[in-house]
């Protein structure tokens, strides 16, 4: 469930999204002509990825707009937004962001994507796969950062003050890594898979602008 101005806005697992109004409401928008694999959300728009291969965008005013397509179809199926307007998306083992500008950049990881999360301050992005996790700024030329840790990463979030990255693994526990110097963190005996909400607190409204992993 997510935000947009002043409705609820409840994302199905196929094909549509429910505006609740305040008034008790209920309008169904369809968006894809699928299953809807993931979706985060800013307050002003939700942006959703599906088995349909696409990425598309939902506003306020309940208008839908398609943001980027898969050339082969391919499940769209991790997605992120950024505070400045820049969206992350990813297909098997290539992420991909486009800032407000519009430029699309690109990155491929040793494996399959298991989750999305940008930095709270600057354009950089964190990709969880097998075995680690890759840190990436888009707008520089240097290489990604390689973080490892043996496993299956399914989630992954900074935290607000940016000093630290937190991974969800495929078996009840979390990962994590001090950026400073990449000493490692590691955080076992749950009761079951961790889950991840991405939540934006820098300022007062904002809305979760990572999805829920798990």
């Amino acid at each position: 469930m997510h935000f947009l101005g002043d409705h609820a806005a409840f994302v199905g697992a196929e094909e549509s999204v429910f505006r609740l109004s305040g008034s008790g409401e209920i309008s169904p928008v369809v968006v894809h002509s699928g299953g809807i694999l993931c979706a985060a959300s800013d307050r002003e728009r939700i942006v959703m990825g599906g088995d349909d291969g696409k990425l598309v965008a939902l506003d306020v005013k309940g208008h839908v707009t398609q943001l980027a397509t898969d050339p082969k179809r391919r499940w769209i199926d991790n997605v992120a937004l950024h505070p400045d307007g820049a969206v992350a998306w990813s297909v098997g083992k290539s992420a991909f962001i486009r800032s407000g500008k519009a430029e699309e950049k690109s990155l491929e990881v040793p494996s399959t994507v298991g989750g999305l999360a940008f930095a709270p301050k600057g354009l950089r992005l964190a990709v969880a796969h097998y075995n680690g996790a890759t840190l990436w700024f888009p707008n520089m030329a240097a290489k990604p950062e390689h973080l490892e840790w043996a496993g299956s990463h399914l989630g992954v979030v900074f935290s607000p003050d940016n000093k630290f990255l937190v991974t969800t693994m495929h078996e009840p526990a979390l990962h994590g890594w001090r950026l400073a110097d990449n000493r490692h963190m590691r955080m076992t005996g749950y009761p079951g898979r961790g889950q991840v909400d991405v939540v934006e607190r820098g300022r007062q409204g904002a809305g979760d602008v990572g999805r829920r992993c798990g």
